[in-house]
């Protein structure tokens, strides 16, 4: 996607048709008759208004050719042109700045609602399958899922610490709920939960389920987040470049693109298509909108296109309980093992 394409569209009825082919000025008769009758009717005077062609030596912006403009016209049509196209980025910038937070809304809604349900899948999961034994933990299961909502909405931070804990957690308490027959003293439940969490993957109480659970859900938010970011920043830059003043080269490139017609004789006659598009990007420009803001397009589309596939968070949400379940069946199956593993000298 080129830069600035989406504000540049909504741009186009500044240039209301493709504009003359070469050679097209030529066929048409310069006269001040209809510039009088369209600038009259605007309310502007018509005794600062010439009948007919005069030099325009007088000019400051337009070309300095035969023309139907004073002096104080030329400078009326600049302040008119300039306030006509500020309206109409005004209105265009405000447009986007809604859709993209409309956009922001939906998203955030969206995310926050397959959270709860994966956190109430996993409750009717577990009841089912552990009944009292997973009553007796929940603020354990609610406690990763807090922390995974304040990965989303604050800190941006922690992820991964996170799942460590969530499984160092399950693996001390459910390890003694496994052989009622021991008493385990604390040194050898640090032990194990260390060897558990460490990275050279020495112990795996629980297969590789945390590994598989911690790369999907890992790659999921890390999308996600920056999906919403990308959203609010974008918001963000547009909303401030609204409050930018055009700059005086945009302000002649205005004038010269919409107002020069009218003291040139021809008001009728439509401007290029090219010129138009060429005096909006370079007012745009100057509003701090490029060139970053065509990578910025570029990548929340490839975002977009992300967490609707490989990355989609709600696949991953799917697999919150399914993985932590397989993990906990593998510790029920290979519990002896594990335990034979940390008593090894």
């Amino acid at each position: 996607m080129s830069a600035l394409r989406t504000l540049l569209l909504l741009l186009l009825p500044l240039c209301p048709g493709p504009g003359p082919g070469p050679g097209s000025e030529a066929k048409v008769i310069r006269s001040c008759t209809e510039t009088r009758q369209i600038l009259g009717a605007r309310g502007y005077s018509l005794s600062l208004l010439p009948p007919a062609l005069i030099s325009g030596e007088h000019l400051r912006i337009c070309p300095q050719e035969y023309t139907c403009c004073s002096s104080e016209i030329e400078e009326r049509l600049t302040w008119d042109t300039e306030a006509t196209f500020r309206g109409l980025v005004e209105e265009s910038g405000s447009f986007l700045v809604h859709t993209l937070a409309s956009r922001l809304r939906t998203f955030d809604e969206v995310f926050r609602e397959m959270l709860s349900s994966a956190e109430h899948s996993l409750a009717l999961l577990f009841h089912r399958s552990y009944g009292r034994l997973y009553s007796q933990q929940t603020p354990l299961f609610s406690g990763l899922f807090s922390r995974l909502r304040d990965y989303y909405e604050k800190s941006g931070e922690g992820l991964d610490d996170a799942l460590v804990d969530f499984w160092t957690q399950v693996l001390e308490r459910m390890f003694p709920l496994l052989h009622p027959q021991y008493i385990f003293s604390p040194e050898y439940l640090f032990c194990l939960t260390r060897l558990a969490s460490s990275a050279d993957d020495s112990l795996k109480p629980f297969g590789d389920s945390p590994r598989r659970l911690r790369l999907q859900i890992t790659r999921a938010m890390v999308a996600a987040r920056a999906f919403i970011q990308g959203l609010e920043t974008g918001r963000d830059v547009v909303s401030e470049a609204l409050k930018v003043p055009m700059s005086e080269g945009c302000r002649r490139a205005v004038m010269r693109l919409t107002g020069c017609p009218f003291c040139r004789g021809v008001p009728l006659l439509p401007p290029c298509r090219g010129f138009c598009l060429n005096v909006a990007h370079g007012c745009l420009s100057s509003r701090g909108l490029d060139p970053d803001w065509g990578a910025y397009l570029d990548g929340l589309l490839l975002l977009a296109e992300k967490i609707q596939g490989p990355f989609s968070f709600e696949l991953a949400a799917q697999a919150i309980g399914v993985k932590i379940s397989e993990g906990l069946m593998y510790l029920q199956e290979n519990s002896v093992g594990v335990s034979t593993q940390v008593q090894e000298p």
